[in-house]
């Protein structure tokens, strides 16, 4: 049985699991509770700011990886990559969210992770102004590629783990 940190250590340990990749830990992290005192605040924010950094760049080079080795052929395949990308952000999204994160660290994280975004967004953009054969269809795929519209989509995968859930929202029931 998984138990809820509620020390320091247990925290720690949890955070460094998560920065090494593992996702299994995300809802121990949410039920957790911490209370920060001023002697282990700037230790505490140090290790969930490392954790987090840790799977941002490991997200980032993934996400570089497949546009740099795949050789997209159709609009579709860049489609599915984007729509990949996002999905695989799902893990930070929830991170970011845990219940336990002081508020002031919950608003910087997500301000970084949107500012993020943000960038690679402006970055796809810039280098797609390039190519000028598909640029619409791209730059309609790249809009959808938000921090906000991941947001609301990792909350419907969150909470229907069971359910098939289309990126519209909508269940798919067979």
């Amino acid at each position: 049985m998984k138990t809820v940190p509620t020390t320091y250590s247990e925290w720690t340990k949890l955070l460094d699991q998560f920065g090494n990749g593992d996702d299994s830990i995300l809802q121990e992290l949410d039920q957790g509770n911490f209370i920060i005192d001023a002697g282990t605040a700037s230790r505490f924010y140090l290790k969930v700011e490392n954790a987090y950094k840790k799977r941002k760049q490991s997200w980032f080079d993934k996400f570089q990886r497949s546009f740099h080795l795949e050789n997209f052929k159709t609009d579709d395949d860049i489609e599915i990559a984007l729509r990949n990308a996002k999905q695989n952000l799902t893990p930070l999204y929830q991170f970011i969210m845990v219940k336990g994160f002081p508020d002031n660290l919950k608003k910087t994280l997500r301000k970084d992770l949107e500012d993020f975004i943000t960038e690679i967004r402006t970055s796809l953009k810039d280098n797609n102004n390039k190519v000028s054969k598909g640029k619409e269809k791209f730059l309609l795929l790249l809009n959808t590629f938000t921090f906000n519209s991941s947001i609301e989509e990792s909350k419907l995968i969150i909470n229907n783990k069971s359910e098939i859930i289309a990126p519209t929202g909508r269940k798919i029931i067979f």
